[in-house]
């Protein structure tokens, strides 16, 4: 159990900055059980473990303990411009790595980083991507993720030639997946109305893991 305890309460960034145009409202304010998305996962979110949100310069109601990183890169250009702010401060407080969590999932966010130490064992965990796919397609998730402060260079100058996307990115990295339950991808990610609909109901379903 050695991996998963010393890389217990890294940093938890938490991505709600998008424009969330498909959805009509952002996506952190959606209403769940009584309280909004990002209320929802900060609560939810072990009391040990940092908090960073990514809210290209948005400020949001009950916050709480969770504390603000302004993007890399004006005007929202994309997770990985929220990322690498991340890492380096995850560096300069001595972490060894983030894991990284869009906030348009009901998936509670200690569920998703115990799955994801499930790689922790593995050489690429300090020096890759770890990130959660799809057990029956595969489809990754790269926003469900860990990611070592050993990328924040190469991030940099990723970003500095102009690069933005996040496949791409993965393209060039040591990734390992680990497979995520057929049962959560019902309530892993929305982006619109319709399918936030679909979700809360199969919410229902799931209380152990929403």
């Amino acid at each position: 159990m050695a991996g998963v305890t010393a890389a217990r309460y890294e940093p938890l960034l938490i991505l709600c900055g998008g424009l969330s145009s498909r959805m009509g409202t952002p996506k952190a304010l959606l209403p769940f059980d009584g309280v909004s998305l990002i209320h929802k996962l900060i609560k939810q979110t072990h009391p040990n473990r940092p908090v960073w949100l990514a809210a290209a310069g948005q400020i949001y109601p009950d916050t709480g303990r969770a504390y603000y990183l302004n993007d890399a890169l004006p005007e929202r250009q994309g997770p990985l411009a929220a990322i690498l702010p991340a890492l380096k401060q995850a560096h300069r407080q001595g972490e060894a790595g983030i894991y990284v969590l869009a906030c348009d999932t009901l998936l509670r966010p200690e569920v998703v980083i115990e799955l994801l130490s499930e790689g922790s064992y593995q050489p690429f965990w300090q020096q890759g991507i770890t990130l959660l796919a799809d057990a029956d397609s595969g489809r990754p998730h790269p926003l469900m993720s860990h990611w070592p402060v050993a990328l924040r260079h190469d991030l940099q100058t990723y970003l500095t030639q102009g690069k933005r996307k996040v496949t791409a990115w993965l393209d060039t990295q040591l990734c390992q997946t680990i497979g995520m339950p057929d049962a959560w991808q019902a309530v892993s990610n929305f982006n619109t109305p319709a399918d936030f609909e679909h979700a809360v109901a199969a919410a229902k379903a799931l209380p152990e893991v929403v």
